[in-house]
């Protein structure tokens, strides 16, 4: 559902930039030599949610804290609005608490330790929506794949989430870019990142935490070279 409300999300976004540039020009602009390739080194501060799993008969959850996110990117302008990229980005977080529930009443919680990582490939297209000067609005998204995997251990026990996967992936997201000179630009911008469907062994072989569903909100400064 919540990739269906990407999709849905990245396609108003791109319709939305396409809108607005015709709206300004009816003739789109063919961008400088300069600026047709670049690449952007970014990082920042992530922010995930518990991650869920089924196991057996049974729900597991593991909460983690406040992670960073790094990578980056190769892209290349189609026109004044739109631009094209390839990403490669990696996650990680420390695992705090878990819990589980199996029917009819046994529950639980405790603390968890190690870390869950994520390694994103992506598609992207943003849409330069608005200009203010040196500075321009972008908005859009991706899809992709993202390799999940874990290893961490449930209240001091060698049972927890270990290897994982790969599982489909996708974004959106918003910005500001400003030129600092004719060929670097900064980059702040915000990404909403979703993987789902990536299976999680038990660290101690024991069996499979399925379906895990890995959400994160994403802050990020980035530095783009344009050649």
């Amino acid at each position: 559902m919540k990739l269906c409300l990407l999709a849905g999300v990245s396609t108003f976004a791109l319709a939305l930039g396409w809108s607005s540039a015709y709206a300004a020009d009816a003739l789109v602009d063919v961008p400088r030599a300069e600026d047709l390739w670049y690449v952007t080194l970014f990082g920042g501060a992530s922010f995930a949610n518990n991650v869920k799993t089924d196991y057996d008969s049974g729900r597991y959850s593991v909460d983690l804290d406040s992670g960073f996110v790094i990578g980056g990117a190769v892209g290349r302008r189609i026109n004044d609005t739109f631009r094209v990229e390839g990403e490669l980005s990696y996650a990680r977080y420390k695992a705090s608490e878990y819990s589980f529930s199996f029917p009819p009443a046994d529950q639980g919680s405790g603390p968890a330790s190690g870390n869950l990582s994520a390694t994103y490939l992506l598609a992207n297209v943003w849409a330069d929506v608005a200009h203010f000067g040196d500075a321009k609005l972008y908005v859009g998204g991706g899809l992709g794949a993202a390799y999940v995997t874990a290893d961490t251990h449930f209240d001091g026990h060698a049972y927890g989430y270990g290897p994982g996967g790969w599982g489909f992936a996708g974004q959106v997201g918003a910005g500001v870019t400003y030129a600092v000179t004719q060929n670097v630009d900064l980059d702040f911008g915000y990404r909403f990142k979703a993987v789902t469907s990536v299976d999680l062994d038990d660290n101690d072989g024991g069996g499979t935490y399925e379906d895990a569903k890995l959400y994160s909100h994403n802050l990020q400064l980035g530095v783009t070279l344009k050649f």
